[in-house]
């Protein structure tokens, strides 16, 4: 049986992880013939965030979003591997049609804010905007077009994931397009909800996205 990876970085999700690891579709991806394994790996949280992690395997590496995405990758086994932020902004529920996007060939599945709703209060202006401005640029530097570059609810095949991830920190997403455009990539709108607890992106994390996506092309 194929598995489907779930991968969760954290840094201090303690009012949002509990219902990401909830969410997640077990059985409806049994019964599409999956197993399922799920990693959480935290940066060092200091709220409480690992009491709360249930149902998952957990693994503590410190060193920031990027390195957490490489090291779940690393760790985990499946044929598809997703990767989820754990403050409850994005439905976990999403994966089982996502992974049925995989399966008919396509590379990496997005999970479109812009294709899909965006709750009030979940984005303010300027993220909207900085989203805008940073995907634009991936359409422009990257073949395939798509409505929004920085998701943190995507799915990928594992063996299109050959190639080393470049970034650091929130240049992660950026760093995953640029080593898979061109590869298959396709969206599907999603909910996206005010996130539970305090955001840790800053103004500076969207001019070093665009530097990605620029030096990487």
């Amino acid at each position: 049986m194929s598995t489907v990876s779930i991968i969760i970085p954290t840094l201090n999700e303690c009012e949002g992880i509990e219902e990401v690891l909830q969410g997640i579709p077990r059985r409806a991806l049994k019964e599409m013939g999956y197993d399922v394994e799920v990693l959480v790996v935290d940066g060092g949280s200091t709220d409480g965030t690992l009491d709360k992690v249930r149902g998952a395997e957990l693994c503590i590496y410190p060193g920031g979003k990027a390195e957490a995405v490489r090291k779940g990758i690393e760790k985990t086994t499946g044929e598809y591997v997703f990767l989820i932020d754990g403050d409850g902004s994005y439905p976990p529920e999403l994966i089982a049609e996502m992974v049925g996007l995989l399966e008919e060939g396509h590379s990496m599945v997005l999970a479109s804010r812009f294709r899909g709703t965006i709750k009030k209060g979940s984005m303010g202006s300027l993220n909207k905007v900085g989203n805008r401005i940073l995907t634009w640029l991936a359409n422009i530097l990257y073949p395939e077009k798509i409505t929004d570059l920085c998701t943190g609810l995507r799915g990928m095949k594992r063996d299109a994931l050959k190639d080393p991830i470049p970034g650091k920190g929130f240049q992660i997403e950026a760093g995953i397009h640029s080593a898979l455009a061109g590869k298959g990539i396709i969206e599907v709108g999603t909910v996206y909800r005010p996130r539970k607890g305090k955001s840790k992106l800053k103004t500076v994390d969207g001019l070093k996205i665009a530097w990605l996506l620029v030096i990487k092309k």
